[in-house]
């Protein structure tokens, strides 16, 4: 009960971004002036900002965090990070974590950071981190790959990335490079995983909710913050959310086969500060789902969550919600589907 307490109390609020521009396209873009809205309201409501790398030391020793901590990361090097982004930051004394693909820079893609920018920016306290050599949908197994063809292309995806971004930024024991790992799109399966926990990496999804001890140290939420998601009313409520005491869920893998349209979640929550009888869970366009729940002898209460609609191919969200017993925040959790186009084997399930 100690550890659940803790991990439930002392978490963090991960914000992902990507392009900060008002002339990108809109779903992954933040223009400047409301992702100054963004760090305004964290100072607001008496957020510390910290590295990404002191919230990953927190979460693999379980050590307490303060109430309020949150991170600022940006996927994929886009150019107006560097050019709009930091400078907001610097002025601020903020840390953020950019999450690059070697590939991209190599080629010189003028939308994308360059190898100097990336350097420079790790001299004024960025934290560089590893997205994959390139932008791949990693659970997806090409034509004819087997098993074992599929897990080797991905080893090589993360630790190319790791040794090209080792090489170019100039790392050293005293100054090395983290093992943080953003998920191309979000997402990730088990094996996915299991390989970068072998390798001793934290890894980062898309999907939202509290990082805490409740999450795996391979599938951290974070909170989108671009596009649609960049409304600051709506971030206000999700930066002070709190984690779902979630101590089971099955299916293990989000990665679902075509004949796994209309996916059941369930879910086993230990006893908590959550209003039980307001949970709600909504699917992907907004629609309350089915929620059917169990009390257990220890005072846990365990939850079937399923929707009525056949999903179409595509990455789709579950989100969970309920109100604090006393405190005017809200308990979050969110689980994304990953549904193949044809019934052919396009995911690594």
């Amino acid at each position: 009960m100690e550890k659940q307490e803790t991990a439930l109390r002392h978490h963090s609020s991960i914000l992902m971004y990507h392009h900060i521009s008002s002339d990108t396209p809109r779903s992954t873009s933040t223009d400047a002036e409301t992702f100054t809205q963004h760090l305004d309201l964290l100072d607001k409501l008496g957020f510390q900002v910290w590295s990404l790398e002191k919230i990953a030391d927190h979460l693999k020793a379980n050590k307490p965090f303060p109430d309020k901590v949150a991170a600022l990361t940006f996927d994929d090097a886009y150019i107006s990070v560097y050019k709009t982004a930091m400078p907001i930051m610097q002025a601020r004394k903020l840390p953020f974590t950019i999450f690059v693909n070697a590939t991209p820079v190599n080629q010189g893609n003028k939308l994308f950071m360059s190898w100097d920018q990336l350097r420079d920016a790790r001299k004024k306290g960025a934290t560089i981190a590893n997205h994959g050599l390139e932008h791949d949908h990693m659970i997806r197994q090409q034509a004819g790959e087997s098993d074992e063809a599929w897990l080797a292309r991905m080893k090589h995806q993360i630790t190319e990335n790791q040794r090209q971004l080792e090489q170019q930024l100039g790392t050293s024991e005293k100054n090395p490079l983290p093992k943080l790992f953003a998920y191309p799109y979000g997402e990730f399966n088990p094996q996915l995983e299991a390989l970068l926990a072998e390798r001793g990496y934290l890894a980062f999804g898309q999907q939202s909710g509290p990082a805490s001890g409740f999450t795996s140290l391979q599938g951290i939420p974070r909170y989108a913050a671009n596009g649609i998601y960049a409304n600051p009313k709506t971030l206000r409520t999700k930066l002070l959310a709190l984690p779902f005491p979630v101590i089971a869920e099955e299916p293990r893998s989000g990665v679902l086969g075509a004949d796994q349209r209309s996916p059941v979640l369930m879910l086993t929550l230990a006893k908590g500060d959550y209003r039980l009888d307001q949970l709600r869970c909504y699917g992907p366009a907004g629609e309350v789902l089915k929620v059917d729940s169990q009390p257990q002898a220890d005072g846990s209460v365990t939850l079937r969550v399923a929707t009525q609609k056949t999903l179409p191919a595509g990455r789709h969200r579950y989100n969970c919600t309920a109100p604090h017993r006393t405190e005017s925040r809200w308990f979050w959790y969110s689980r994304q589907w990953m549904l193949p186009k044809t019934d052919g084997r396009w995911y690594r399930s």
